[in-house]
């Protein structure tokens, strides 16, 4: 098992920000700005963190509860917007601390923070429906733009 211990402090440092910079891309994956999605958005996010304080993998466990200790709180982050430039952060910080673990970790570890990730990622992108075509089209609970971002995230993790 691989524990945060293991990497120096600016390895955990990725590999504790990472979540955080992923949940903000997906938030901005959909392109809208709207409050209420936004509010629906980031409490998606900080529900999947505090269900990570429970993960069964102990690496995923114990980012989360590094994450709940630091003291930063993304349900206070609620400025709006995040820029678009998140998305591409989100993603090559994704990729950095894949490449890291798939080096350094154990196998089910990597596996299990990246697959992490990507659930982060679609709990965010299912909080709020969308009509994505305009007021007359269906709701959709995943937009083409938030399953885009989803699917370069997934291949950012599969490295």
């Amino acid at each position: 098992m691989t524990d945060l211990s293991d990497f120096n402090e600016d390895e955990r440092a990725l590999i504790v920000t990472t979540p955080g910079v992923v949940l903000k891309g997906a938030i901005v994956s959909d392109g809208l700005r709207k409050p209420i999605a936004f509010l629906k958005e980031v409490t998606a996010g900080a529900k999947a963190f505090r269900q990570a304080q429970q993960h069964r993998n102990p690496l995923v466990k114990s980012v989360a509860i590094s994450l709940r200790d630091s003291g930063s709180s993304i349900e206070e982050d609620r400025e709006l917007p995040f820029t678009d430039e998140a998305m591409a952060k989100a993603l090559h910080m994704a990729r950095q601390a894949m490449v890291l673990l798939h080096e350094r970790a154990a196998a089910e570890d990597a596996a299990a923070y990246g697959a992490w990730l990507i659930s982060i990622a679609t709990d965010v992108a299912k909080a709020a429906s969308s009509k994505p075509a305009g007021f007359f089209s269906r709701k959709v609970a995943i937009t083409p733009a938030e399953e885009a971002f989803i699917e370069e995230l997934r291949q950012a993790v599969a490295g």
